[in-house]
């Protein structure tokens, strides 16, 4: 068979017409350089510490006297609660007692003092305690209340003029009820805040009405049995629990198995386009002359990959430049190092590798020859549909890889060619074993080369005769089925 038959330097060269006849246009360099741009951008806004959510002041009109205080006391307890959970993955358990301890006994500032002593970078701490704060109101009326709201006032706060985005209007009624005003109605947080105060609050009446105290409740409830998550596979010299270093592999793979979709996705398409592009435009007649069908088929494959791979540069780059942002910045918190180790092993990134090549030369081989076949766009959308469709499918492997990367279902798709190089990514940080990859990866470069051998012999109809999906359908009915065609 021809594909045996393939001049390199032919090849090289059909690869290279392809490469750069996209990297010469502006679409692709405004593509290349987009992520970057939006890097760039994120980085200033962090470096210049621009707030892109302003702060909220909300204030509380409470005609009964009894909650203002309460609801205020209990909104800062939770951002006390919900800062030292953001904090908690940067430090160490020894650091998050030391500074629990810091900010019972003295304040907030003084433990925002402590974090930027053992965290470098010096970091504003203070955007982590929400961007809600309650002021006093400006007036016991309402309607001149609705008037700082609507913006025709201005609130004065320590000698600046803001504006008051809200208030909360409690009734003294038995019914409790409350209103909140404002202008910004999509996003109000104190609606949220006193939904679950008073919510609290229903449990407290309820323990209380039994003699009970609420307090001893949730003590009772953070003293329950909880569940540790061992893993016995894991080294019995070291520690066997399951920690944020063992999960992060498995989102790697979800990661890398996005990466190889849309890799796969965008390099096939755009080997549809370049094929009937040449194929209507009578350049493929032209290329037949000096090189065979072979040829074209591993040039375009070469060419549209290293363009493929070239777009995708920016967001490789990127990613490492956030990695090692981590590590230095010490965002990751100290188990980060630990981590990264066992997420980028060689295992993983081999059969990356691998899959990557044989997935991207599957799918293009049958992308190829829809272009080839094809009369029109038209013609080739509809063609493409039910490999596209197919493609769409396999994104529903990633999910099941996260919950279920024992499920029989997943190994079976790593033995199945359409879907296998997007499961056997999602198993690996399962370990499966070695045979199983190798012979995942075996069957699929078989079955690839065979794509490839069918495309070629498409490819070849569908160029020299001219025709499209009727005349490949008279040619499977004469030379196949052995019928008469009319």
């Amino acid at each position: 068979m021809s594909i045996f038959n393939v001049n390199m330097r032919r090849t090289l060269l059909i690869a290279k017409r392809d490469y750069f006849g996209y990297i010469k246009t502006w679409g692709f360099w405004l593509s290349f350089f987009m992520p970057v741009i939006i890097g760039g951008i994120t980085a200033l806004i962090v470096i210049s510490d621009i707030d892109l959510s302003p702060v909220r002041y909300e204030a509380i009109y409470d005609e009964t006297g009894d909650y203002k205080e309460k609801i205020i006391a209990a909104h800062q307890r939770d951002n006390k609660e919900n800062f030292l959970a953001a904090i908690k993955p940067m430090i160490s358990d020894e650091q998050m007692v030391e500074l629990k301890t810091i900010m019972n006994t003295k304040d907030f500032k003084a433990g925002t003092e402590y974090l930027n002593e053992i965290i470098p970078g010096n970091k504003d701490f203070n955007k982590l305690m929400g961007k809600t704060i309650f002021v006093d109101l400006p007036s016991n009326d309402l309607q001149e209340l609705k008037e700082y709201v609507s913006g025709n006032k201005d609130l004065l706060l320590n000698g600046n003029k803001v504006k008051l985005s809200g208030f909360l209007h409690i009734y003294n009624n038995p019914e409790l009820i409350t209103d909140y005003w404002s202008t910004n109605f999509n996003n109000p947080p104190v609606v949220n805040i006193v939904d679950d105060f008073f919510s609290t609050k229903i449990q407290r009446d309820y323990l209380k009405s039994a003699g009970l105290s609420f307090e001893d409740y949730q003590n009772l409830d953070n003293k329950s049995l909880k569940a540790n998550i061992f893993d016995p596979s894991k080294a019995d010299t070291g520690d066997q629990a399951i920690t944020g270093a063992d999960r992060l592999p498995f989102i790697f793979a979800a990661v890398l198995s996005i990466i190889l979709w849309l890799t796969i996705f965008s390099g096939s398409y755009m080997l549809l386009t370049s094929m009937l592009e040449e194929k209507l435009n009578k350049l493929m007649e032209m290329m037949l002359a000096s090189a065979r069908f072979s040829e074209i088929i591993l040039g375009k494959l070469l060419g549209v990959a290293a363009l493929t791979f070239t777009s995708m540069l920016p967001y490789l780059i990127l990613g490492l430049v956030g990695i090692f942002s981590s590590i230095l910045l010490g965002l990751g918190g100290p188990n980060l190092s630990e981590a990264i180790q066992k997420t980028f092993t060689l295992k993983m990134m081999s059969f990356f590798v691998i899959f990557l090549i044989l997935g991207y030369i599957f799918y293009g081989a049958f992308f190829i020859a829809m272009g080839a076949l094809a009369e029109s766009m038209q013609d080739a959308q509809t063609l493409t549909t039910p490999v596209t469709l197919l493609l769409t499918a396999c994104m529903f492997i990633i999910p099941l890889g996260l919950e279920s990367p024992d499920s029989s279902l997943l190994a079976f798709l790593s033995w199945f060619p359409l879907s296998a190089p997007f499961a056997a990514i999602v198993r690996l940080p399962s370990d499966p074993p070695l045979w199983e990859l190798i012979l995942s990866s075996s069957i699929l470069a078989l079955t690839a080369f065979g794509v490839i051998l069918l495309a070629e012999r498409i490819f070849r109809y569908g160029v020299l005769s001219g025709s499209g999906v009727k005349g490949s359908l008279n040619w499977i009915k004469s030379k196949i089925l052995r019928r008469k065609t009319f």
